[in-house]
């Protein structure tokens, strides 16, 4: 009788072992990465010029890196969504595959709408997921940001792939302008 009993309790806890939840309980979760709907990058370092060691001009939201002009190649300029066209009169961006100085052969297209747009720094800042930005329509237009009250002013563009997304305006000097941005993953 009492094999039949360690039979049965062995039974019931094979079962109950293999039907368990396998997360090892000294591990994040990582439910929340595998659900997140929206990248952020911050303090991303746009040139305004492309000279030695100073960061570059474009950025990719794919790969997360600013490239310099002389890094952009056949392989990257596909995934180049964001051109920073500042200069010390005005703050704007261009589409990849619009640029000049040099041209980004292969590059595809990204809509920027710099002006009447509705999302604030606040609403930017409380951004945790994709929510605010799926329902934004956005219209490209061919404007700028002007240097003098540029802080904190949102621009928002979808690139060729159809992902929205937010660029604020955080700092800007004679050398480098300095953004964070959130796009739908």
């Amino acid at each position: 009788m009492n094999i039949k009993f360690l039979n049965v309790l062995f039974s019931v806890v094979l079962v109950f072992t293999s039907c368990s939840n396998s997360d090892d309980p000294g591990k994040p979760n990582t439910d929340d990465e595998t659900k997140a709907t929206l990248v952020t990058y911050s303090d991303i370092e746009f040139s305004l010029t492309d000279s030695g060691n100073m960061n570059g001009r474009v950025f990719s939201t794919a790969s997360g890196k600013v490239y310099k002009d002389s890094e952009i190649n056949a392989e990257n300029a596909e995934i180049i969504d964001i051109v920073s066209a500042t200069n010390q009169s005005f703050i704007a961006f261009d589409s990849p595959d619009k640029a000049t100085d040099p041209a980004i052969v292969g590059a595809r297209a990204t809509k920027f709408m710099h002006t009447g747009v509705s999302v604030t720094a606040t609403d930017f800042d409380a951004m945790t997921d994709d929510s605010k930005l799926k329902s934004l329509t956005i219209v490209g237009d061919k404007e700028s940001v002007n240097i003098s009250g540029y802080e904190n002013k949102i621009v928002l563009f979808e690139n060729a792939s159809g992902k929205k997304g937010a660029i604020k305006l955080k700092a800007l000097n004679t050398n480098r302008l300095v953004v964070d941005i959130k796009v739908i993953k």
